[in-house]
């Protein structure tokens, strides 16, 4: 049955640093003239918020994969064709 509720999101795992680090990189590998020389990651605790946030909020898209025998590319692909589009490079 191919009814119900799945996940779709692109493979692999990041964390906000990781993301940052990647548009960063190739903002500056397009020649984009940042401020920011350096990246520090920050963890969640250093920002309390009301409301409790899970540790790990990864999907899990293997439902997905099984019923329709299909992976999405790894997230950092469609990161960089985004950048490309945007910075015309």
């Amino acid at each position: 049955e191919v009814a119900g509720l799945y996940h779709l999101i692109a493979s692999g795992t990041t964390t906000w640093f990781d993301y940052a680090q990647l548009v960063f990189a190739k903002a500056r590998e397009a020649g984009v003239d940042l401020a920011v020389t350096q990246l520090n990651a920050v963890p969640t605790s250093a920002f309390p918020t009301p409301a409790k946030r899970p540790h790990n909020s990864r999907l899990d898209t293997g439902k997905f994969q099984r019923t329709f025998d299909l992976v999405l590319p790894d997230w950092t692909i469609g990161v960089e064709r985004m950048l490309t589009e945007i910075l015309g490079k």
